[in-house]
């Protein structure tokens, strides 16, 4: 009753108090037989015909309002079936006059749309399906209201719903497509919050609609779209492959819509796309892209306030796994470099720089190298504009030297060095490399030279050496200096990319020549060796010959020893033939003599020391008649008056002098410590035996100790010095590179030279070491990181027995000796 009385304030009118219906319509409408409810439902259409002939629009409410109190609403189903057949008849009966009680006739089939009996759902669809016939375009005034009802019954599970329900929908189809009528404004947000429901038969029936929709002339749904276009990209990844197909064909057509409309909002759309560039459904990911492509393409200059967040979500798709998604980021990549670099309005380089910097990181090659190409497009478009942001894109572009990829190091580099094309931050860049440098080790060891090399391919060689030669004069730890002049200095006599800056410190024929040989030499100086090959690189060789006698006042240490080895195996490379040549010249060029031989007297009898007294030795052969040769009589060298070499000798012994008392406090504080760790093994030694001896001690303990006949009885030995033994160093052969490593001071470092050292070398340095040295801490000699053995012992400094220093003897060869 509470229903009916709600029903009967909803149609306006209070229930009448004589039926409007005959006793025999009535109780046919309810009878359980569907023929007897027919035939009830053909009465009422009588009924209805008759009050429409008579304009009596009052009998036609209250039969109107009898049927829906009375029967639609029911607790009956057999009155809810034949109601719902009687509204259908009423709408019947009424023909056109039918728009003038839609308010009275739509509600309460509505009602039953949701209704637990499967059949009065039916009749439900079979009354919408007669009203609308005859209502047409008035019956758009509830089309959310119906299109709800459908989407409910488009997943019933009676089958006979459903097609009922689909009968009803084409009909509302082809009223929808000849009505110019259509809120499709409110019709939308209904639409966005039926897309969310992921039944495959409601998903089948939304897409439908919105084919329709799209279909008809006057309605414009693209304006829309972006409502409910996140609904249909997830369509994408149902398991039904039916609607992903139907889905995937209407996103092409309104792609196809978007390229040819004159004006379309692309920003609610790019935030639509963008998540799903990163999905993990590769269809909806490969579709999203797609997607961002033809907005570029087509949106052009519109899209240049979403570039940075468009460049996030496909930079990181280049490497993808699936080829197609790899290619078609590709192409958005490659259209919004046309668009920049096309474009003459402002865009947000901040914004691009953020999204860039964060590419850095990615874990694939392709996308760490398209970022750094987008720095250089950046600059490249507008290089005024990103100096204000070069002080946070250098750490970034700085630790991107430490990437594993020798490609991303080589193009970083580049970047780097079109960035550094103000003076102010190449100083900066330099800096910033010294101190990389020294904070990294690995990095030195593993990239120093592809660094510096490659900066060289970009930026003036000269700039380079004389920028960081300044900056290592005044560098505090010597150890550091040391490898890092090791470093350059090799890199300055083999690289190829050096080539033209060999040639100009060769002859030192301009002023600028003679000054950036001084500057190198300043800071050369923190290597005895490098000074020295420096001096032969610029044909000092009266200077060279000088610092010979230096070195006797130097501390000979097995790096300085094995410098010196590398250097006369480089004599022997193709760099210093001319070198080589001018020994052909002794009247000409005395002092090369007099340096070689005085680097002949520093080695011990190596096989570095043959290498080069079977040079000299073969010049020197009276058997050879030589011909004057006026080549390099004719070619002398430049005037060089104004290079203060006194001044240049003192600095490199000033600068020796640090480095030897830098050593020496080094050795001092190992001595320290290791004094330290022994006397604290001592004491725990004493401890425990102090322990051992109370627990035999205890009663009851003395009488149970016993000593089998097969053992020995144990005793506390006091604890003695560790003796360390002598060291064995297995043979290596050097590889055709050039490449050696050496380990200094606790500092490794990659140097580039054919190395073979005979064990004379480290046998002499070891009976020095013996000598000099008997109660220190011992000095380990292992092999370098590239060498097959993996064994590393301490040498003894004391006198060991002949059969044990012949059976660990060092090899006839060897190339990497590392001491600490």
């Amino acid at each position: 009753m509470s229903s009916v009385r709600m029903s009967a304030s909803v149609i306006g009118s209070a229930a009448p108090t004589v039926p409007p219906l005959t006793p025999a319509t009535i109780r046919n409408l309810g009878d359980k037989l569907y023929e007897k409810r027919k035939l009830g439902a053909l009465e009422v259409e009588q009924l209805i015909k008759e009050a429409k002939e008579a304009n009596d629009a009052d009998k036609i409410a209250n039969i109107l309002a009898y049927l829906t109190n009375n029967f639609a609403y029911s607790p009956s189903g057999n009155q809810r079936k034949g109601g719902l057949i009687a509204l259908a008849a009423s709408a019947i009966g009424l023909s056109s006059e039918t728009w003038r009680y839609i308010n009275k006739l739509v509600p309460p089939v509505l009602k039953c749309f949701t209704d637990q009996d499967s059949r009065v759902r039916y009749y439900a669809c079979e009354s919408m399906y007669n009203i609308a016939k005859v209502a047409r375009a008035k019956i758009l005034a509830y089309f959310n209201q119906i299109f709800d009802g459908l989407c409910r019954l488009s997943a019933d599970p009676d089958l006979n719903v459903k097609n009922g329900a689909q009968l009803l929908d084409r009909l509302l189809k082809d009223i929808i497509t000849e009505s110019d009528s259509f809120d499709i404004e409110h019709f939308i947000p209904l639409l966005k919050e039926r897309i969310k429901v992921q039944n495959a038969f409601v998903r089948q029936f939304l897409i439908g609609w919105i084919t329709v929709l799209d279909s008809v002339p006057d309605i414009d749904l693209l304006d829309s779209l972006p409502e409910f276009l996140d609904g249909l990209f997830r369509m994408l990844s149902d398991t039904a492959p039916d609607i992903k197909r139907e889905a995937d064909n209407v996103l092409c057509e309104f792609l196809k819509e978007i390229r040819t409309a004159p004006h379309v909002e692309y920003g609610p759309m790019v935030a639509i796309l963008i998540p799903f560039c990163s999905s993990k459904d590769e269809f909806m990911q490969l579709t999203a892209l797609r997607w961002i492509n033809e907005f570029i393409i087509s949106g052009n200059e519109q899209l240049l306030p979403f570039s940075a967040q468009l460049l996030g979500a496909f930079l990181p798709c280049i490497a993808h796994s699936v080829r197609a998604i790899g290619e078609e980021a590709l192409k958005a990549n490659s259209s919004l470099l046309q668009l920049l670099h096309d474009t003459n309005k402002e865009f947000a380089i901040s914004e691009f720089l953020d999204t860039i910097t964060q590419q850095f990181l990615n874990r694939s090659v392709l996308t760490r190298l398209a970022a750094l190409h987008w720095v250089l497009i950046l600059h490249e478009k507008t290089p005024s504009k990103l100096i204000a942001f070069l002080d946070s894109l250098y750490p970034p572009l700085l630790k991107t030297l430490s990437d594993s990829a020798d490609e991303v190091v080589r193009l970083d580099l580049e970047v780097l060095a079109r960035l550094s094309s103000n003076d102010t931050y190449f100083d900066k860049l330099m800096n910033n490399l010294i101190h990389l440098f020294a904070t990294d080790n690995h990095l030195l060891e593993t990239r120093g030279c592809l660094i510096i090399r490659q900066l060289s391919l970009h930026i003036n060689p000269e700039k380079i050496y004389r920028t960081l030669a300044e900056v290592l004069i005044d560098e505090e730890d010597p150890d550091f200096a040391g490898v890092m002049i090791q470093t350059l200095n090799i890199i300055l006599l083999t690289s190829t990319e050096l080539f033209d800056l060999r040639q100009h410190l060769k002859e030192l024929e301009t002023p600028e020549s003679r000054d950036l040989f001084t500057v190198l030499y300043r800071s050369w100086s923190h290597s005895a060796v490098a000074t020295f090959s420096l001096c032969l690189l610029a044909q000092a060789y009266e200077h060279a010959t000088d610092l010979v006698f230096t070195f006797a006042d130097v501390e000979i240490t097995l790096s300085l020893l094995m410098e010196v080895d590398k250097l006369i195996q480089l004599l022997e490379s193709p760099i210093f033939i001319y070198l080589r040549l001018q020994l052909l010249e002794p009247e000409q060029y005395p002092y090369l003599y007099k340096c070689l031989y005085g680097l002949l007297m520093l080695l011990p009898q190596s096989g570095a020391f043959e290498t080069l007294k079977n040079r000299l030795n073969l010049v020197l052969n009276p058997n050879l008649r030589l011909a004057p040769s006026k080549r390099f009589a004719d070619k002398p060298v430049g005037n060089r008056s104004d290079i203060e070499w006194s001044k240049l000798l003192a600095h490199f012994a000033q600068v020796q002098q640090r480095h030897q008392e830098h050593r020496r406090a080094l050795h001092r504080d190992q001595n320290m410590e290791s004094t330290r760790m022994n006397e604290s093994s001592g004491i725990q030694e004493k401890n425990r035996d102090r322990g051992s001896r109370r627990k035999k001690r205890r009663p009851g303990h003395a009488s149970s100790l016993t000593t089998l006949p097969d053992q020995q009885s144990t005793s506390f030995t006091p604890p003695t010095p560790s003796t360390p033994t002598t060291p064995t160093v297995s043979t290596s052969t050097i590889p055709a590179s050039w490449s050696s490593s050496v380990t200094a001071y606790g500092r490794t470092r990659s140097i580039t030279s054919e190395h073979r050292m005979s064990s004379s070398l480290a046998a002499l340095y070891q009976q020095q070491a013996s000598t000099t040295n008997t109660s220190t801490t011992p000095t380990t000699l292992s092999p370098g990181p590239d060498t097959n053995s993996h064994l590393h012992t301490e040498p003894s400094l004391q006198p060991q027995p002949q059969q044990q220093q012949q059976q660990q003897q060092p090899p006839a060869d060897f190339t990497k000796l590392r001491h600490s």
